[in-house]
């Protein structure tokens, strides 16, 4: 996206103040001529100017300089975590091995009987009497007595 001539003088201006000896040579060939109708961006840049020219230099001392750049070279490094492979399974096992301890403790503690037919309970079986429950028996019957 280019800049027009305007914002480009503005991006200029806040970038290296109002001063065009400062100013990088292609930008000041191409705008120095542009500051005469600038205005507004280059007043709050020459007042910006004075202020910071107001400012006393101090200097940083020179281990705060290497203890920031160090800083600097471990955050660089610093590996940034993202979730694995490893770590997709379990999110996936973890409700499945909750739903599986609730159903063993359910079934173990007997509530959910009365709500399941007698034939996944076990309760025909402990009251069988030893004939065929469902009379089948007696009609495939091909003995011969029955046939006699």
């Amino acid at each position: 996206m280019e800049l027009t001539g305007k914002e480009r003088l503005a991006a200029v201006l806040a970038a290296y103040g109002a001063d065009p000896a400062r100013w990088p040579e292609a930008e000041r060939r191409e705008l120095s001529a542009q500051l005469a109708w600038a205005g507004d961006a280059l007043a709050e840049a020459q007042a910006m100017d004075r202020l910071l020219a107001a400012l006393p230099e101090v200097e940083p001392r020179e281990d705060f300089v290497h203890h920031m750049m160090a800083r600097i070279d471990r955050e660089i490094e610093a590996p940034v975590p993202r979730p694995g492979r490893a770590r997709l399974l379990w999110g996936a096992a973890i409700p499945l091995a909750a739903s599986l301890l609730l159903g063993a403790y359910l079934g173990a503690a007997g509530d959910l009987d009365p709500l399941l037919p007698d034939a996944v309970t076990g309760a025909a079986i402990d009251g069988d009497d030893g004939g065929d429950p469902s009379g089948v028996a007696g009609v495939t019957d091909y003995s011969p007595e029955a046939h006699g």
